[in-house]
């Protein structure tokens, strides 16, 4: 008995259209209803796969006044991608390098003694002050 084989037709390739004005229009909202407090718009994970800098770029076009990353090499993208706004990153490993962070003015979120320790040790390193976010625990438990 022969076997029949039998082809599925080929599907259209999937796409994604990122809309620049829609992440513009919904910062300029958010921005409008933020009042007096500024807007960070949260670009980590390559603005969630919408493209870092255009999409940073596309917030920052809204009134974002801040930007987000969780990574420090997306903070330093940003910076050479000529952003200037502020930049938050915030999660960050033994060793990180936080001496390129520093030169380029990128505030640290810092929320271990260690991590600490590591940005006064790079701040010394490139006789600047480090920009830095304290976390704190306030669980009582």
């Amino acid at each position: 008995m022969s076997e029949q084989h039998t082809t599925a037709p080929v599907p259209v390739p999937a796409r994604v259209v990122i809309d620049l004005g829609a992440i513009a229009r919904n910062v300029g909202v958010l921005r409008e209803r933020a009042g007096a407090a500024g807007v960070m718009a949260v670009v980590k994970a390559d603005a969630y796969g919408h493209g870092l800098l255009p999409s940073a770029r596309a917030a920052l076009a809204g009134g974002a006044t801040w930007l987000g990353v969780a990574q420090l090499a997306e903070a330093i993208a940003l910076r050479a991608g000529g952003v200037t706004a502020p930049v938050l990153s915030w999660l960050h490993a033994p060793g990180a390098g936080f001496a390129e962070a520093i030169r380029a003015d990128v505030d640290l979120g810092v929320s271990a003694v260690w991590m600490l320790d590591e940005v006064a040790a790079a701040a010394r390193e490139v006789g600047r002050t480090a920009r830095v976010h304290l976390k704190a625990d306030t669980d009582e438990a």
